[in-house]
């Protein structure tokens, strides 16, 4: 007869007595994709915490409350996760930043605002969550993966920019370089939150946002 504790696979048995640690049942099984979902955040966390060269798969095993062997069986490389964790970041950005405002928001001249404001807001503009980016953004260079990833992010954020700077200018009735615009806006939202992770008491959220409002207005002529 076969043995079923020995059947079972690894993470199954090293999730068991976890289980029965937290007080749950021990059949009790999350979903593979919470499960995913759940290391990916731990391995965030760990990069906000550590940075991205100390954050170890030790370190994301005791943020995540999960064995080695369950982070293999979900990524198989450390280097998969890493990437994985960076896929959902840029997602999560792409909905929050930009997605979600382009349905909520018609009118070009607030959409844009709307777009500004939210790189400011207490959900993103935290130390936490400007840890994470600058811990990837630390690596990107070195990362054919990541660098692929982040590029479509910016073409994509950029595009987004130069399509609502036309709006508006048309709404105007005035002229605008849309593509230098959205390079500009672009480099100095990413510049206002380097330098605020370094030195949050240099200026205030209400500041920043004033600034690249300041940015917009002068690109019209």
């Amino acid at each position: 007869m076969v043995d079923r504790e020995k059947a079972r696979s690894a993470p199954e048995r090293e999730t068991a007595p976890r289980a029965r640690a937290a007080g749950r049942p021990a059949h009790h099984r999350e979903a593979p994709e919470i499960r995913r979902k759940s290391i990916i955040q731990a391995t965030m966390r760990s990069i906000a915490k550590y940075g991205f060269a100390g954050t170890t798969i030790g370190n994301i095993c005791a943020e995540a409350q999960v064995s080695r062997g369950l982070i293999n069986h979900h990524f198989g490389t450390k280097e998969n996760l890493l990437q994985q964790a960076y896929k959902e970041l840029c997602d999560e950005w792409s909905f929050q930043g930009r997605d979600m405002l382009l349905e909520t928001h018609r009118d070009p001249e607030e959409r844009l605002r709307a777009m500004i404001r939210v790189n400011f807001g207490p959900a993103i503009f935290k130390q936490e969550h400007l840890g994470i980016w600058i811990g990837f953004w630390s690596v990107i260079g070195k990362s054919p993966a990541l660098r692929k990833l982040n590029r479509e992010l910016y073409k994509q954020d950029r595009e987004t920019y130069a399509r609502t700077f036309e709006e508006l200018a048309a709404q105007r009735g005035q002229k605008v370089d849309s593509r230098r615009a959205s390079i500009a806006l672009s480099a100095l939202l990413d510049g206002l939150w380097l330098h605020w992770s370094l030195d949050p008491k240099g200026y205030t959220p209400e500041e920043a946002e004033a600034a690249c409002l300041d940015l917009v207005e002068r690109s019209f002529r």
